[in-house]
């Protein structure tokens, strides 16, 4: 049978088979990174007081934001092109474009580096923190700035040509996994915030190393040496950052949200209540796990289907994508809401506070409706609408920032979470409602109905019914979900032919022709 021989619902299932088996590792390890990001929070809230906690948080906060703004959204540029150059024949023009990328970044990340080393005292009053060992921590997690910002770049580099192996192994396993080990053994050491940062540092350079190596056998092998360039490298080069400096200023905007508020509540509360903020909003990542691992490899899927024209496919795989999301993360918000506090439990003594739950509850609101929205932001971004992405995530930042400087000094940790949770839910809306006015597509199909469907009334609504009448611990909050799932399970065997779960499938088990 050929490709012209499929009917529309088939023609998508190959689409979605794609997703799924390049997801497939990549959900491994983003579960793994998703996992071990946890842990470290709990290694830390366990390991040191509040104060300690609430310092070393703000400070890789800090070097979070930084490399955010050193990578230039150059990741994504390359997710643009890479692909598109070696598919049209360009072979030649995929090089230069790569070092129009490097090198400006890497530029700026060693002048940032320099200047956060030299400023290292203001910036530490700025941020509310005090002491010489938050100094040499700073400089410490200075220094690692260029390192984190080529692994980020090689890494999506060879992710432009939708190889995801290197960014799993690398970025999303041997990375995460190394640092809560050595915290812990840090930890369990009595010793303090500079070896605490130095371990949680040293992971990053090896990355680096790493992706650097992989990187360039991986040229190698995709054979994009020796061939001549059929475009001016100027050309090229502005062709890229038209593009990709609207999603650096995105980046940053992305990363301040996600950031920004730890950073705000230690200047104007105390390190201890951003270390209990931290803690509170943990499980945010845990939980995008699934979502993580589909949306790279749905980078180059929506770009080869936006290049093809093929609008059908590109709605079905969108649509359907964005409920496999929902089946995935929405179990884990929906029971991290129902028992706030026996999650909350997990991080120690006197975290478990009626302000923390209430950030609990605020923040798995937040996520539920951005789950539910799909992977619109994406979409714009390989449709080449880089613009809208921009301006949304500008919106959202202003509006988290105006209200978490309004509320934080009265309301602390859920002002914070206030903002975060408004700015998510506008910048999410924003998007869903640009990608159906500019590309026709709605993120809410049959499918999308049908995931929410079975997560509330067969997972969400009896879990907060038995949570609320016998009040359980952690053991007792893990049996409580337990009981639920095979109500869940069934739900969603029943509408197994609009979630095309044969599909999703290929996200559960391993090929035997192995991962993407």
């Amino acid at each position: 049978m050929t490709e012209q021989d499929l009917s529309p619902r088939d023609d998508t299932d190959r689409h979605l088979r794609q997703v799924a088996r390049g997801g497939a590792f990549g959900l491994v390890g983003a579960g793994v990174s998703a996992v071990s990001g946890f842990l470290l929070v709990v290694a830390v809230t366990n390991g040191y007081d509040a104060e300690a906690a609430g310092t070393f948080f703000s400070l890789t906060s800090a070097f979070l934001l930084l490399t955010a703004f050193t990578s230039l959204g150059a990741d994504t540029g390359m997710a643009r092109f890479m692909l598109r150059y070696e598919t049209q024949g360009r072979r030649g023009d995929i090089l230069p474009t790569l070092r129009a990328a490097m090198w400006p970044t890497m530029a700026l990340s060693l002048l940032v580096a320099l200047g956060v080393v030299l400023g290292a005292a203001p910036l530490l009053g700025a941020l509310g923190l005090e002491g010489d060992e938050a100094t040499e921590a700073l400089v410490v997690l200075a220094a690692l700035v260029p390192f984190a910002t080529y692994n980020t770049l090689a890494l999506a580099a060879t992710r432009a040509f939708g190889r995801i192996r290197p960014t799993v192994m690398i970025d999303k396993i041997l990375r995460p996994a190394a640092q809560p080990a050595l915290i812990a053994l840090i930890a369990l050491s009595g010793s303090g915030l500079l070896l605490l940062t130095v371990a949680w540092s040293v992971p990053y350079a090896i990355a680096a190393v790493a992706s650097l190596v992989l990187l360039r056998r991986f040229l190698d092998r995709r054979d994009v040496r020796g061939h001549e360039a059929t475009t001016d490298t100027r050309a090229l080069a502005s062709d890229f950052w038209r593009f990709t400096w609207p999603r650096s200023i995105a980046r940053i905007s992305q990363m301040a949200i996600q950031r920004a508020d730890i950073l705000i509540i230690a200047a104007l509360r105390s390190p201890a209540e951003a270390a209990l903020y931290t803690a509170a909003t943990r499980f945010v990542a845990l939980g995008q796990f699934g979502t993580q691992a589909t949306q790279q490899v749905l980078q180059p899927k929506f770009t080869a289907l936006i290049a093809a024209d093929d609008h059908e496919n590109l709605r079905s795989v969108h649509q359907v994508s964005t409920a496999w999301n929902i089946i995935l993360a929405w179990p884990l918000y929906l029971a991290v809401a129902a028992g706030p506090l026996a999650y909350l439990g997990l991080f120690g003594e006197g975290y478990a506070t009626s302000d923390a739950t209430l950030v609990v509850l605020l923040m798995s609101l937040g996520m539920l409706f951005s789950v539910a929205t799909g992977p619109v932001d994406t979409l714009l971004l390989m449709s080449g609408r880089s613009t809208l992405s921009l301006v949304n995530s500008l919106v959202a930042l202003a509006i988290d920032l105006v209200l978490c400087f309004v509320l934080i000094p009265d309301l602390g940790i859920v002002g914070a979470a206030i903002g975060w949770a408004v700015a998510v839910t506008v910048r999410s809306a924003l998007a869903v409602v640009q990608t159906r006015s500019a590309l026709g597509i709605a993120s809410f199909g049959p499918a999308v109905r049908i995931a929410i469907a079975a997560n509330v009334l067969c997972f969400g609504l009896p879990l907060a019914v038995l949570s609320a009448l016998l009040t359980p611990g952690l053991l007792g909050m893990g049996l409580l979900v337990l009981a639920v799932l095979p109500l869940y399970a069934l739900a969603l065997w029943w509408g197994r032919e609009a979630l095309m779960l044969s599909t999703l499938g290929g996200l559960l088990r391993t090929r035997a022709r192995g991962p993407s």
